[in-house]
């Protein structure tokens, strides 16, 4: 690691290798394009994502499915469900969350404690090589941080609420937030004249480093990007990585 002389980022060196694990009727280097419309609601954005498309990895498989199956555990929004069905038809709360469970699944859905065999056929884990020459940013070094704060600590106090900009916003769940500084780092030119290729995270769940990468040829018109798929693989149900995360979440495969 270093420090950028003209940002005060800490920089590590690419290129990287990782794993994501991809529908496959997507693929592993077709992420969803993000608007720059200033009104965009960023809310369902992934945590690092900027205007254009941003790509993930994990240093593991086993980051990758934490990261992945965490739909695995309760969510939020399947518990309002399962509230609001046991309000309107006066149903047990255990009753309500089997309906609510057994409707999911027939849509297709991953539900609390249980992963459809229908996933598992859908989804592949790819290992990519990103190739980029350009430093990365380390989003989990205490210089990057400071250099945040000293350029958006205004705004992100007076629009955001964040008062001191910590780990624990950047592992948050306000994704204005995360995209916002996502998104000035994106426009940083660091000291060897290059743009960053992206930045190094702490997965929020624990267990090692994530990566986001930004496909600035691709937004830009100018072909290719760096990336490649070296390998892939179908999820088995025996799948030693995969029932160790699952085993945390208290979940099984089907």
């Amino acid at each position: 690691m270093r420090v950028c002389t003209n940002t005060g980022l800490a920089l590590v060196d690419g290129p990287r290798t990782g794993y994501r694990i991809a529908k496959v009727s997507y693929g592993p280097l077709n992420p969803l394009e993000r608007s720059a419309d200033p009104s965009e609601v960023r809310s369902h954005w992934s945590r690092f994502d900027t205007p254009g498309r941003t790509i993930y990895l994990a240093d593991s498989k086993q980051i990758a499915y934490a990261e992945t199956l965490s739909l695995a555990r309760a969510s939020s929004d399947f518990r309002s469900a399962v509230d609001f069905v046991a309000r309107h038809f006066g149903m047990s709360w255990q009753d309500a969350w089997d309906e609510v469970r057994n409707d999911w699944s027939r849509n297709g859905h991953m539900t609390p404690g249980s992963v459809p065999a229908g996933w598992r056929d859908d989804h592949l884990v790819y290992q990519l090589k990103i190739s980029s020459p350009a430093p990365w940013v380390d989003l989990t070094a205490m210089e990057s941080l400071a250099a945040v704060s000293a350029a958006l600590g205004p705004n992100l106090r007076s629009t955001y609420g964040v008062d001191l900009l910590t780990l624990s916003t950047l592992t948050g769940e306000n994704r204005e937030v995360t995209s916002v500084i996502a998104e000035w780092i994106r426009t940083q030119i660091v000291d060897d004249g290059s743009y960053p290729a992206g930045v190094k995270f702490h997965s929020k769940l624990g267990g090692g480093a994530c990566w986001a990468f930004w496909m600035r040829r691709t937004d830009d018109g100018l072909g290719n990007d760096p990336v490649e798929v070296t390998e892939e693989h179908k999820i088995l149900k025996t799948d030693v990585d995969m029932k160790y995360v699952l085993g945390l979440y208290g979940a099984r495969c089907h």
